[in-house]
């Protein structure tokens, strides 16, 4: 795997390629990703079946306290079924380098033995939806949404003291509710799914620089999602997205994939023709927040792009620098220092006003002394901004953002995605530097 440093990243790109398993090895099922039950809800007319993932790299020796919790989630699900759930099953997917990949047998005893426990959490979130009682006090705290510490102490000391009956038969969910499978490791399961995608019809150096860029993308972006409905996805509409698509994804997630400087270069090529191509509006878009060592670099990069991209006032239009999250007291400052290099900018702005077509206006050139009267232009995310830019249709944006501001049209405008997180980087894409140190 080699670039995911973080357990937490890591843990996310495996969900990831298991719901990409799961939808590529499905027939006519509907997999929901980040379900409403569990992790991935993997949806036909007769069934529901619930998938929590789990990835635990680093865990030299198996033990079952590491997998109390989702057991005892799911178990309180089950609890809390109706008849009309009956078809519902779950299934725990647990990657752990100690324990052979295959089924792994739970045991009556093992559930016991967690509803035994003396986790206050987990008595609290778990054990006191899971067994039976009718005190009404006790009732009371566990509704509560937010407990106080002595109300964890009461509801702990009242399970851990009396015998209570559990709500569900422990023996249908073992026998014919629940799987715990022990995962693949990481880089296996990513294998098996670029097989799939191959088998699938796409060439092999398709799928690794563009095809499963693109699928990891894709299921990330619909993670993330509010609405339920809008997280379905089938193996047909996945494919159908997948063959419409001639770009290399390279966004947050993509960054984490081995052969992310490959992605980076072939992005690039892909980059090149347009960026060559003479008068073409564009605008960047810049998250700060999202991009190292901003302040210090944004000054350069604008200088940097001008002097390739901007220098001919008889080829050339001023780009547009959109910096989500400024303000205009930011902005004036960013003019300042532009100012100091010796670059030029329109802002909109007459003083405390802002004029669209001040901001619309092209810059006053004398062609024979190769002068602009400005050559760049800067803005923030205010409506009357976004508002110009999308009056002034542009021609291409740049995308170096996990998000755009909703209300900035793309419509007939060439979007290039390019979600990074360093300056060397997005110059490298746009070639303005011809190495990138990763």
């Amino acid at each position: 795997m080699g670039r995911i440093a973080d357990a937490t990243i890591k843990g996310f790109m495996y969900q990831f390629n298991l719901s990409l398993n799961e939808i590529l090895k499905s027939a006519d099922e509907v997999i929901k990703i980040e379900g409403i039950i569990e992790d991935i809800d993997k949806i036909n007319k007769e069934n529901i079946t619930a998938i929590q993932c789990k990835y635990h790299e680093e865990s030299e020796k198996f033990q079952w306290s590491m997998v109390y919790k989702p057991i005892l989630q799911m178990l309180k699900t089950f609890a809390g079924l109706g008849a009309e759930d009956s078809d519902i099953s779950f299934i725990l997917y647990a990657f752990f380098p100690s324990e052979q990949t295959g089924e792994k047998k739970v045991s009556k005893d093992q559930i016991i033995e967690m509803l035994n426990t003396k986790n206050i959490d987990y008595i609290c979130e778990y054990i006191a939806y899971i067994k039976e009682t009718d005190n009404l006090e006790i009732l009371d705290l566990v509704k509560k949404e937010r407990k106080t510490k002595e109300d964890k102490e009461k509801i702990k000391s009242y399970f851990i003291s009396n015998e209570l009956n559990v709500k569900c038969s422990i023996d249908d969910f073992l026998n014919n509710k629940f799987h715990f499978i022990i995962g693949q490791e990481y880089q296996d399961l990513e294998d098996e799914n670029k097989k799939l995608l191959c088998d699938s019809g796409f060439s092999k150096e398709d799928v690794c620089e563009i095809v499963f860029p693109n699928t990891i993308q894709i299921i990330a972006s619909l993670s993330i999602l509010k609405d339920d409905a809008e997280r379905n996805i089938t193996r047909e509409e996945l494919l159908l997205k997948l063959k419409s698509l001639k770009k290399t994804a390279i966004s947050r997630w993509t960054r984490e994939l081995s052969n992310y400087k490959v992605l980076l270069s072939n992005r690039r090529k892909q980059l090149r023709a347009g960026l060559n191509v003479n008068y073409r509006k564009r605008c960047f878009v810049l998250a700060p927040n999202q991009i190292e060592n901003f302040e210090q670099e944004i000054v350069l990069f604008i200088k940097d792009y001008i002097d390739m991209y901007c220098c001919k006032p008889k080829l050339h239009s001023p780009a547009i620098f959109r910096i989500l999250g400024y303000n205009k007291e930011k902005m004036e400052k960013l003019k300042s220092r532009l100012y100091e290099k010796g670059i030029d900018t329109e802002t909109g702005y007459r003083g405390n006003e802002f004029y669209i077509e001040a901001f619309n206006r092209e810059p006053k050139k004398i062609i024979k002394d190769g002068w602009m009267e400005f050559k760049a232009k800067i803005c923030f995310d205010s409506e009357e901004c976004i508002d110009a830019v999308n009056i002034n249709k542009q021609d291409d944006i740049f995308q170096i953002a996990e998000y755009l501001p909703s209300m900035l049209s793309v419509q007939d405008v060439n979007q290039e995605v390019l979600d990074v997180n360093a300056f060397d980087q997005i110059e490298y894409l746009l070639t303005m530097k011809d190495e990138v140190e990763l």
